[in-house]
């Protein structure tokens, strides 16, 4: 059995949005944190994303609509949706996905 000190994972986190990588999940899906500041860019994946709000809370513009995740929550990005994160401080979050669909793209912050 394997622990993983998330929390502490993430508040060592220096740049935003370079996720990292905690564990991989039966080879197919993986869980990774990510420090959120500033604006992304609009972006979609091609299968569902889970986004769970670990420290501070963040703004995700999904379909024309703004939700607000705060800490302790979590949202699920459906598959194919056009969605960008923003924050307007700084959040931790763990996010959940298949293997392969978290892309390096450059922030516009």
């Amino acid at each position: 059995m394997t622990k993983f000190p998330v929390l502490k994972m993430a508040r060592g986190l220096k740049q935003v949005f370079r996720p990292v990588e905690v564990t991989n999940i039966d080879g197919d899906y993986h869980a990774f944190i990510v420090r959120y500041s500033g604006d992304y860019i609009i972006h979609s994946h091609d299968r569902d994303e889970f986004v769970y709000i670990l420290e501070g809370s963040l703004v995700v513009e999904m379909e024309g609509q703004e939700v607000e995740v705060r800490q302790g929550e979590a949202l699920l990005v459906p598959a194919g949706t056009l969605h960008r994160p923003r924050c307007r401080n700084m959040a931790l979050g763990l996010v959940v996905e298949t293997r392969g669909l978290q892309k390096q793209m450059d922030p516009q912050v």
